[in-house]
């Protein structure tokens, strides 16, 4: 029961956080891998120009280093996220570093688009995490064969200092 609560953990809680905006320059320069694998080609330009929905990509980038890294790597996070969101991740990053555990792959957003909602603006984003594995330091899997690997982002995105950071939203599994 605890490994299945741990694997939840690690599954959800950074689909919690969400992305500066503007440009991912400095999380993209810290892992140019992430990069492109969480953020699939772009044939539309509106979409690849659009800050908000370019702040989600980020913190998807961010979250996936941090976890890759066994929770070492915190600092791009800060970055993309508010305090509020940074400290929730960062208990995360802590987990995976007392437990010596970490991703293997990344995970790929399938899709993201905004939303006006009465509490703000939304980013829904649709994501795989079929190719990041968590393990232990063993490289086995910590998750139960059933965990979902599609899940639905809904996460509040809004601008400070002239960028857009994420704030934090709900995370569900969904076949998206």
């Amino acid at each position: 029961m605890r490994m299945r609560n741990l694997a939840v953990t690690a599954t959800l809680i950074p689909v919690l956080l969400l992305p500066g905006c503007g440009t991912d320059a400095g999380v993209a320069n810290a892992a140019p891998a992430a990069h492109k694998a969480a953020r699939p080609d772009l044939t539309d330009q509106a979409a690849a120009d659009d800050p908000v929905v370019n702040a989600y990509y980020a913190y998807r980038i961010a979250l996936d280093v941090m976890m890759r890294s066994g929770g070492g790597k915190t600092g791009q996070l800060q970055q993309v996220m508010t305090p509020k969101m940074f400290q929730a991740i960062s208990a995360q990053a802590k987990y995976f570093r007392t437990r010596k555990l970490h991703n293997t792959g990344a995970t790929k957003v399938l899709w993201a688009k905004r939303t006006i909602a009465s509490n703000g603006v939304i980013v829904s984003a649709c994501y795989d995490t079929s190719a990041a594995r968590t393990v232990n330091s063993r490289g086995h899997s910590v998750l139960p064969n059933t965990t979902p690997t599609r899940w639905l982002d809904q996460m509040r995105v809004f601008p400070q200092q002239s960028r857009w950071i994420v704030d934090g939203g709900t995370t569900t599994p969904n076949a998206c």
